[in-house]
């Protein structure tokens, strides 16, 4: 027979730990909503190209600077400090001021008059989605122990197949409404270009967010006051241990340069080659996206943690060897002259990206210590993004203009970049697989032993 003290303190704890899971639900979906509002305010220029390329005069090069490396330098440079900044501060501030800044920027490039204008819009877009990712993984793994983390980060994956494919729904649609129109009236605006009026509509969802976002609470660190007081040298880490660390951060970057060349290029592979309308190529892009890669994000949660579960040698990289596998298909399939299987091609191609993406996050956190998530992240985001994003989009440009010479060859462009991609990815794989072994196995004791001292198992269902 339980004392009426003792039920109480029962009743506490249950309501303690129902509290501590909607706070963490609450998490969860707001930094979901908040990278689906970024990819969809950094992705949306893919299906304006036509646009900018009659209003600017530009070509394909000078259009893949505007798609990749005004966003990606910027945002890979800003990282690197914000990741340390990500391991000492107030997170969820962070990304508060990153929402504010990148959705202003975004409707900046609605109103730039020249290239260059909209060049630095787009780098302030890049400025303020670095505050994001870096914060948002370390605040869910300081929620989840390891064999249920995979599951949590696949949300925030998925959140971005979604931002991704909304980009270039939300642009094919807003194309398709206003039916060809040069321009539109938008309310306390007035009249403006169609292509502006899109930056503009794609920019005003952040600011709610931002607002909303201010009601979730800091989790706590999951690491012992000692660690975090040190605030342990990573870049000291990683350069004794470059033999792990250079061919897994090339790696898993290829993955973003095999995605960004797909994602931005594939609406105008199929207007140019295939004669879409520019409404319909962009929605037919973002269906395949949204697809693919929320299937492969939500499959590599759950495969990922049933490995760790089960205690499965090399941990969620025997799934990272799995998805390289479509990927290689995928580049057969792009090249192939015909618009259904360029199609196909797209989709198993953003099926392998959402998968190997989804993989890749809680596999880099399953091989450093607590106490260097954020900038461990912010290094892959950095070089990620300038060997991804900027390389991708212009590596494809660069392709088309000095291998084929030929315009009208961009699907082989993006055919041959995905090829190299995941041959890189696969000799990088296997240059790294048993330091990675060894890495992973030492840090899944203490993160273990970490998770359980800082008693939030209960956090967890």
């Amino acid at each position: 027979m339980k004392t009426k003290g003792e039920a109480e303190l029962e009743r506490r704890l249950a309501t303690g730990r129902e509290s501590r899971a909607s706070g963490i639900g609450y998490m969860i979906a707001l930094l979901a909503l908040s990278i689906i509002v970024s990819y969809l305010d950094r992705g949306v220029i893919a299906v304006l190209v036509p646009n900018l390329k009659r209003t600017f005069g530009l070509n394909d090069i000078e259009v893949s600077l505007l798609q990749g490396i005004s966003f990606s330098l910027p945002f890979a440079i800003a990282s690197l400090p914000v990741g340390r900044l990500v391991d000492r501060f107030n997170r969820r501030n962070i990304i508060v001021v990153g929402i504010v800044t990148w959705s202003v920027s975004t409707m900046m490039c609605g109103l730039a008059p020249s290239f260059w204008q909209l060049y630095a819009a787009r780098a302030g877009i890049g400025i303020g989605e670095a505050c994001l990712l870096p914060a948002a993984y370390s605040m869910v793994a300081d929620s989840f122990k390891a064999e249920w983390r995979g599951r949590a980060m696949s949300i925030l994956t998925v959140a971005t197949a979604v931002g991704g494919g909304s980009s270039a729904l939300l642009g094919g649609a807003l194309l398709t409404l206003w039916n060809g129109a040069e321009v539109v009236h938008l309310p306390l605006v007035g009249a403006v270009e169609t292509w502006r009026a899109v930056f503009l509509v794609a920019g005003t969802p952040g600011f709610p967010v931002a607002l909303l976002m201010l009601a979730v609470r800091e989790p706590r660190r999951n690491a012992p006051a000692a660690q975090q007081a040190e605030v342990s040298d990573f870049a000291g880490h990683a350069l004794r241990n470059w033999r792990l660390f250079v061919p897994l951060y090339l790696a898993f970057s290829s993955i973003f340069f095999l995605s960004y060349a797909v994602a931005l290029w594939s609406p105008s592979v199929l207007s140019r080659i295939y004669g879409f309308a520019a409404g319909t190529a962009g929605m037919a892009s973002g269906s395949l996206q949204l697809g693919g890669s929320i299937t492969g994000s939500i499959l590599a949660g759950l495969i990922g943690d049933m490995l760790i579960t089960r205690g499965s040698k090399y941990g969620r990289l025997r799934l990272w060897i799995i998805g390289l596998v479509p990927a290689l298909l995928a580049a057969l399939f792009l090249a192939l002259p015909a618009a259904y299987f360029y199609l196909i091609g797209v989709g198993l191609a953003i099926f392998a990206s959402g998968l190997l993406t989804a993989v890749s996050y809680p596999a880099l956190y399953d091989a450093v210590a607590p106490s260097m998530r954020g900038r461990s992240l912010a290094v892959y985001l950095f070089l990620g993004n300038v060997l991804g994003f900027g390389g991708g989009t212009l590596g494809v440009a660069l392709i088309t203009e000095h291998v084929f010479a030929n315009e009208m060859s961009i699907n082989c462009s993006v055919a041959l970049a995905v090829g190299g991609a995941t041959f890189v990815a696969i000799l990088m794989t296997i240059i790294m697989l048993r330091r990675y072994e060894n890495a992973r196995l030492v840090h899944q004791q203490e993160n273990a032993a970490i998770y359980q001292h800082n008693g939030q198992e209960g956090a967890n269902g």
